[in-house]
């Protein structure tokens, strides 16, 4: 998610006062290494002081007091004199306002090599584009259109909340629209709408007076995103100002996702109301999830810093968690709710970051299988996660040691502490979770008897329609093969020659005494061609279709109806079964159905690896998109065999690449009490009992199926070995 370019590193007395119980004295400095090309600007209320960065584009706020303790102390060449001076030092390093020798360069480098998905790509400056669309910035930011949109925000809202089943039920249409499409044009949509969220914050940045910077690609887990640099904004005294910048670009993905769900119920074309739907998502709820989230360091995050008075608000929340873990259990009663807060606020972060990243890499490792790139997708996953452990495992040791910022914490203190973290990784990775699968169902009636067409010829006659009951060995339909009548008929005719010959080669040999051996092999070449025409004779018969059981005559499968050709549908007689009188046949094309019950079941298709986890009466919870906000319950109640399945084209074993299917049946009982209706228990001829088998039959539902709980330290290794192709 992309965003501005703006200053992190504000010290505070507040932060200084946090850390200053942590800092010892060994925290030296060189006395000359403050820059001397950082500006001093005085604010309003004449305590704070602006620190200038012209050369690194950053702008830090500061009090005089703590800038003036550094300036003297560089003048004299002094050494910190107190722990809370030290912590100033170690702020001011951070901030970025003390010279780098080669060392700490190298050690930039190296921190951007290191971080290959996350780095920044300037472009060009977005001033110029800034100062033109400041005239017609009224249009959005003006004190009169905010209101106006407020008002039309408040009332979209609402609207959206009066049409969530419809909503809801157009998510699984939007999902296979996306699938459709090309990732560059999902890339396309998601680049062009934070184009526009950055340009709300240059536009909005220019119109209080400040100049904007560069416009540039954030390369952010392989997803380009737009950044506008903004950091001259901390010019602003008022944090007014400041804050309504920094949610400038949510402002802007606020009206384009509401102007985006009017157009969703407004417009007809299916494709349009799915473009719109996407809009909506990536406008409103991305937005809300990230830029607008503090947990996440972009606009949400600089707004709450702002109002706390901090810049570096991870930096002291980080300080504040770590200040109450090497504190005796003593001293926590004389913390104030600002420490408290900042360590569940560090908390609740990392969580949440940890769980975002989890779902970027399921994400990845899903595209990339469908690509057929699993592998590389997941030796990448793997890097990162490996060093992120690596990095954990160093810090550890760190603080066994007593080395960096653990330096003064008491040794029992540090090992109970890595004992403590070691328990929690372990049983992060030893103890069982519940394990949840979402798979899409397939809804169809349940014992049902499929008639197949037989192999060319055209349909004579047609003698049911759809929701007609019949009687088992009914006739259905009548089809001609003139091929097979010709082959018959000249059959036939063979074999009449044949006999009139072997009759009158009997009554010569007969009369005259000859051999036998003559009419006898006549008499052969009549019963094999007698032979062959009963085989034909037999299918002719095959090509009078009858009822396999008493039933309800159903239409094929939408499944296996999708290779016919395509109709108009507001030409044809839905209660018509195709094809019709007239028309050709295929070979093996299911035809129609004969239900002999009025019950529904649904079919998941599950993998190889969840076989043995998943047995009858494991519990299943169904979601239907015709009846949003309803969850069905029911139960597996059997599970196929194996067989292949070839859409699994990233699982390299082999036992991957099949699939099983399990049945569970469709709780119609539930159904029937959402809907106010009765529950069918025989089958009938009724519209209403018609109604309900026709619309659930073939419906697509979701699926969630409860597993056993499985340890994470068994699907690492089962990763491993889909890896390794063991």
């Amino acid at each position: 998610m992309a965003d501005e370019t703006r200053s992190t590193s504000i010290i505070s007395r507040e932060s200084a006062v946090m850390n200053g119980s942590e800092s010892t004295m060994n925290s030296v400095r060189d006395t000359s290494a403050l820059r001397q090309d950082l500006h001093a600007l005085p604010l309003p209320d004449g305590r704070g002081l602006v620190i200038v960065d012209d050369i690194g584009g950053r702008f830090a706020r500061t009090t005089k007091r703590i800038w003036q303790s550094l300036v003297g102390s560089a003048s004299r060449g002094l050494e910190p004199t107190s722990p809370t001076e030290a912590t100033f030092w170690a702020q001011a390093k951070a901030a970025g306002w003390l010279k780098r020798n080669s060392t700490e360069a190298v050690n930039v480098r190296s921190r951007w090599l290191q971080s290959p998905l996350s780095f920044r790509i300037p472009l060009a400056s977005i001033d110029p584009v800034a100062r033109r669309l400041v005239p017609i910035s009224g249009l959005v930011f003006s004190p009169m259109a905010v209101v106006l949109f407020s008002i039309a925000g408040m009332i979209s809202l609402l609207f959206w909340m009066v049409r969530w089943q419809q909503w809801a039920g157009a998510v699984p249409s939007l999902h296979n629209y996306l699938t459709s499409l090309q990732p560059i044009t999902i890339a396309a949509t998601f680049v062009l709408t934070k184009t526009a969220h950055e340009l709300g914050h240059a536009v909005l940045c220019r119109r209080f007076g400040s100049r904007c910077g560069v416009i540039g690609i954030w390369w952010l887990c392989f997803m380009p995103c737009p950044y506008v640099d903004v950091t001259d904004v901390w010019r602003q005294p008022n944090a007014t100002r400041r804050g309504a910048v920094m949610a400038a670009g949510i402002w802007v993905e606020w009206i384009i996702a509401m102007v985006a769900l009017w157009v969703w119920w407004l417009a007809s074309s299916h494709d349009v109301r799915m473009t719109a739907m996407n809009v909506v998502l990536v406008c409103g709820v991305s937005t809300v999830l990230f830029n607008a989230n503090p947990l996440m360091r972009y606009d949400g995050y600089f707004i709450l810093s702002d109002l706390l008075d901090t810049a570096n608000l991870r930096e002291e929340a980080r300080r504040g968690l770590r200040l109450i873990l090497v504190s005796p259990l003593a001293r926590w009663t004389r913390f104030g709710k600002r420490v408290w807060a900042m360590a569940g606020y560090h908390l609740a972060s990392k969580l949440y970051r940890i769980s975002i990243s989890i779902a970027i890499a399921t994400f990845v490792l899903q595209w990339a299988a469908g690509w057929g790139l699993w592998r590389i997708a997941m030796l990448i996953v793997a890097f990162a996660v490996v060093r992120y452990a690596l990095s954990g495992v160093r810090s550890l040791f760190r603080m066994i040691r007593g080395g960096g910022g653990w330096t003064g914490v008491p040794g029992g203190r540090r090992v109970g502490l890595a004992i403590g973290f070691c328990i929690v990784g372990v049983s992060i990775l030893t103890v069982p979770f519940p394990r949840y699968r979402q798979i899409t169902g397939v809804v169809r009636v349940q014992d049902a008897a499929s008639v197949y067409l037989p192999r060319g010829g055209v349909i004579q006659a047609v003698d049911v329609r759809v929701g007609d009951r019949v009687e088992v060995g009914q006739r259905l339909a009548e089809v001609f093969d003139p091929a097979l009548a010709l082959k018959f008929e000249k059959t036939r005719g063979q074999q009449s020659v044949i006999q009139e010959r072997v009759h009158s080669t009997r009554l010569a040999s007969l009369r005259t005494g000859t051999s036998r051996r003559d009419w006898q092999t006549l008499e052969a070449a009549s019963a094999s061609l007698a032979s062959n025409q009963m085989q034909l004779q037999k299918r002719i018969d095959a090509l009078r279709l009858l009822s396999p059981k008493t039933g309800l005559i159903l239409p094929a499968s939408k499944s296996k109806a999708g290779s016919t050709q395509k109709r108009d549908w507001r030409m044809s007689d839905p209660f018509t079964l195709r094809p019709t009188v007239g028309q050709t046949t295929e070979d093996r094309v299911e035809w129609c159905r004969v239900a002999s019950k009025a019950q529904l079941e649904v079919v998941l298709k599950i993998d190889a690896k969840d076989r043995d986890r998943i047995a009858e009466g494991s519990p299943v919870r169904l979601t239907a998109p015709t009846m949003p906000g309803c969850r069905l319950a029911t139960s597996v109640r059997g599970v196929s065999p194996l067989e292949m399945a070839g859409q699994s084209v990233s699982a390299p074993k082999a036992e991957e690449e099949r699939a099983f299917e399990a049945v569970c049946d469709f709780p119609m009982e539930s159904i029937c009490e959402e809907t106010g209706g009765q529950v069918i228990h025989d089958l009938s001829t009724t519209d209403r009992d018609l109604d309900v088998l026709l619309r659930w039959d073939g419906a697509t539902c979701q699926a969630v199926l409860r597993l056993p709980p499985q340890p994470l330290w068994k699907d690492a290794k089962h990763t491993i070995e889909r890896l390794m192709g063991i």
